[in-house]
């Protein structure tokens, strides 16, 4: 996909174009995740979880039609960015199992 860009002028270029596009979901995801979480306290779960897989929907399909690298780095910085689910399913699995339940569920979340 990289080289299709046309962005790397020799394979190991490609190798650092491919990372930039890995690393730009989980840095954009960590600078965000405290507020989707606060948020999660304030307006509630649900709206936060519905958010963000409409968040995902979006930047998933401009990540799938994109044509140049720097639409594919945006849509991947979006798709981080609008990533709180994380730490809000930790939250509702940690509320709705108890004791006896608990590590089952907690073991369900790389699922």
């Amino acid at each position: 996909m990289v080289a299709d860009f046309n962005v790397a002028k020799s394979p190991k270029d490609i190798a650092f174009y491919a990372s930039l596009l890995a690393a730009a979901f989980p840095i954009c995801q960590m600078m965000t995740i405290m507020y989707w979480s606060r948020l999660s306290d304030r307006i509630g779960r649900r709206p936060v979880l519905m958010i963000g897989l409409l968040g995902y929907l979006v930047s998933f399909l401009m990540f799938g039609i994109c044509r140049s690298f720097y639409w594919a780095l945006f849509a991947r910085c979006i798709n981080g960015l609008l990533a709180g689910n994380v730490a809000v399913i930790k939250s509702v699995f940690a509320e709705i199992s108890d004791d006896t339940n608990r590590p089952r569920m907690m073991a369900l979340l790389p699922l």
